[in-house]
């Protein structure tokens, strides 16, 4: 088996199998964004990838896909192997996916460590009724739009230091698209001495709709309470538009949603973030 590095031809006529993880030619972004494709008799058998987030930049992302015909029989993990090879920073890698998938088990094949576990994620709007209001709440219409990147990105900073630290320039990219993919009527704001206290962002460039929630600084006074009145008057909202289902997206150490979350019955599957060791198992 050969490893060169995937071209856009080889993007063009890529089989259906290859294009079930993204595609892009090697060093797309630069030194830490590579892919590859693995041939056998001049045949492509399977193509991996991997690239390091604009918002965190500690860890590789990592997708392989591997021809029908050739799984089962060590090919991925020669795969990982040769991206594993190709870092240019001696970092590890990091994968997702519900708790049942077979990325999963490939990667705690490769010796995984789980660093976040994120809950079922649909909730049904009319569970609504089980939360409490709160004065401090309002639309987050009534709030500048620099307001609204400024409380993403400290919530979003304080919410993964400790598992997954962000980059010293994140802010850019996460709030680069936040104009369009939030739904500010919707979305609701806790408002405690004239600054945004804790939030509840409803994205609409999904369906059903996407809901993420906390408070903007780590320790907030009654943050619980804050977060539950936000998520409250979000899924009024979205009632009032005839919207069944929302899906939440935090994780199991969000201290201040997580409480609201699970008093809404979440259903569905558990989907967990794994670390890689670069090397495999030890």
């Amino acid at each position: 088996m050969e490893f060169s590095p995937l071209t856009q031809a080889d993007i063009d006529g890529a089989a259906a199998w290859m294009r079930d993880i993204p595609l892009h030619a090697d060093r797309w972004r630069g030194d830490d964004t590579r892919s590859l494709v693995a041939t056998a008799s001049g045949v492509p058998v399977a193509a991996g990838i991997m690239w390091t987030s604009r918002v965190h930049g500690d860890r590789y992302w990592f997708e392989i896909a591997v021809a029908p015909e050739h799984r089962r029989r060590g090919v991925a993990r020669a795969v990982f192997a040769a991206l594993s090879a190709r870092r240019a920073r001696p970092i590890p890698f990091i994968a997702r996916g519900y708790v049942d998938e077979d990325r999963l088990a490939f990667a705690r094949a490769l010796g995984a460590r789980t660093i976040q576990v994120v809950p079922p994620a649909a909730v049904a709007v009319s569970a609504r009724d089980v939360l409490r209001s709160h004065g401090a709440v309002r639309a987050a219409t009534s709030a500048s739009w620099d307001e609204l990147r400024a409380a993403n990105a400290a919530t979003y900073e304080w919410t993964h230091a400790d598992w997954s630290p962000v980059g010293s320039d994140f802010s850019l990219a996460l709030n680069e698209d936040l104009a369009e993919e939030l739904d500010a009527e919707a979305s609701s704001i806790a408002v405690v001495d004239g600054r945004i206290a804790a939030a509840c962002l409803v994205y609409r460039d999904s369906t059903p709709p996407v809901v993420t929630a906390e408070t903007v600084a780590r320790t907030t006074p009654d943050g619980e309470l804050l977060v539950e009145g936000c998520v409250r008057r979000s899924l009024e909202v979205l009632a009032d538009r005839g919207t069944d289902v929302a899906e939440f997206d935090g994780h199991v150490s969000d201290p201040h949603f997580l409480p609201v979350w699970t008093r809404l019955s979440p259903d569905g599957r558990w989907f967990h973030l794994v670390e890689v060791p670069a090397d495999g198992p030890g």
